[in-house]
């Protein structure tokens, strides 16, 4: 998997105070990413096993009883592209690397970044039961443990990290005289191009460019893994009605999210030898409970017609597994804090659907107007969460995700339509904090 090069500039909004005439005229820059490129080969098995069984318990007692082995070995890169952060560690593959970077070959680093993990049993089980054994009321339900491993995509930063690929992540906070001109000169920082870019795996006597852009998994990862339980209850009113009540929850555990583990204190990153240090650590939780109620009048006479509502809420610190370049938690020393409904939570969602075999008229019309049918689908839902960020960095952790301050409820705006065009919602609710 490749990816090219990258080379960006974020220029700040007012003139800069160096003397070059290119920040004189075009302002200080803000910030300078450059990278080497991903260049990475990985394989990776993916297997499985299951047993399961149906089991007729009682004449109006039905039972599924199931097993899965779904064991997740992390992919490996061919020429060792994997690194592992271990505070103190030495790596002996490249000395140049600084303390706490080591690399798959070295003690303490395995292959794919992280340990097998072999002991990974996914039981499930469900059942049926016939109240009254009639067969116009039923009661279902059924639990099952899943695991998720990470898609492979989200390996590749493994392959853009030094020595195999320089990253560089220059920020005025940290390099004041930062400049348009010279870039890595201002800054007092080597530039690795383009003897650092990623086709080649480099030496044991390669440079390693500090302060280092680090990325890592988590030496105890594991696949996250959810609890899914559900509880139904059916009657049948009439020979073609039937309305339905039931329960359905799920609870995640080791759930990964990336953070920086060199976040700033004060303006200062802990370890200086490095710039970010982006780790996924499957400490992660969630929890989902719902109501579902719904009717359905199966098909006869011509038409069929259903309606359902669910009231529910997730819940989570994070709402998915990211690849290694971006830090997705609020704040890095209390992960926690990040806890709030689900990116895609909605706590209302109502469907009606029908099909109308529309009858056909008799005689020549019915080749023209005969055998038509309508069908439709109506979704009424609350609509999905989202967080407003500051856009500045005023926690000077230089993760960038600090969030703005809620002032006031904020709502939609009124008034005429070119009102709503300029500002469709309070933004006087939210200041910086």
């Amino acid at each position: 998997l490749r990816r090219v090069g990258y080379f960006t500039f974020t220029r700040s909004g007012t003139a800069g105070t160096g003397d070059a005439m290119a920040d004189f005229f075009l302002g200080s820059p803000d910030r300078l990413q450059q990278g080497g490129g991903e260049y990475g080969i990985r394989h990776y098995w993916s297997r499985s096993l299951f047993v399961q069984d149906n089991l007729r318990a009682t004449t109006n007692l039905k039972v599924n009883i199931g097993l899965r082995w779904d064991p997740f070995t992390p992919p490996a890169e061919q020429n060792g592209k994997s690194p592992c952060y271990v505070p103190g560690a030495k790596s002996q593959r490249y000395p140049n690397a600084p303390a706490g970077y080591i690399y798959a070959g070295d003690p303490g680093c395995p292959s794919g970044g992280s340990e097998n993990r072999w002991a990974q049993f996914a039981p499930r089980l469900g059942f049926a039961y016939n109240i009254g054994g009639k067969g116009t009321t039923t009661i279902r339900g059924g639990t099952g443990l899943s695991y998720q491993p990470p898609f492979l995509e989200a390996y590749n930063q493994m392959s853009a990290t030094p020595p195999f690929s320089q990253q560089v992540d220059l920020r005025r906070g940290r390099y004041p005289r930062l400049s348009f001109q010279d870039p890595y000169g201002s800054a007092g920082v080597p530039n690795p191009f383009p003897a650092g870019y990623g086709p080649k795996t480099p030496g044991s006597d390669a440079p390693v460019v500090k302060p280092v852009v680090a990325v890592t998994y988590a030496g105890d990862w594991k696949p996250s893994q959810v609890w899914t339980w559900n509880l139904t209850l059916e009657r049948q009113l009439v020979r073609d009605v039937v309305v339905r009540a039931g329960y359905a929850g799920a609870k995640g555990t080791h759930l990964g999210f990336n953070t920086d583990l060199n976040a700033g204190i004060k303006g200062v990153r802990p370890n200086p030898d490095f710039d970010k240090i982006i780790q996924d650590i499957p400490g992660g939780n969630s929890i989902y409970n719902s109501l579902i109620v719904a009717a359905d009048k199966r098909f006869s006479k011509g038409i069929s017609v259903g309606a359902s509502f669910t009231w529910g809420k997730s819940i989570d610190w994070t709402s998915s597994l990211s690849d290694l370049d971006t830090v997705n938690v609020v704040n890095p020393y209390h992960y926690a804090a990040y806890r709030a409904v689900s990116d895609f939570n909605v706590p209302h969602r109502f469907v009606l659907h029908y099909v109308w075999q529309i009858p056909s008229p008799s005689g020549a019309l019915r080749h023209v107007f005969g055998g038509w049918q309508t069908t439709g689908i109506w979704n009424w839902q609350s609509g999905f969460p989202l967080s407003i960020g500051s856009g500045v960095d005023n926690s000077v952790s230089f993760v960038g995700n600090d969030l703005a301050d809620v002032a006031s409820k904020p709502g939609l705006t009124s008034g005429a339509r070119g009102a709503k065009i300029a500002k469709w919602f309070t933004t006087e609710a939210f200041r910086f904090p």
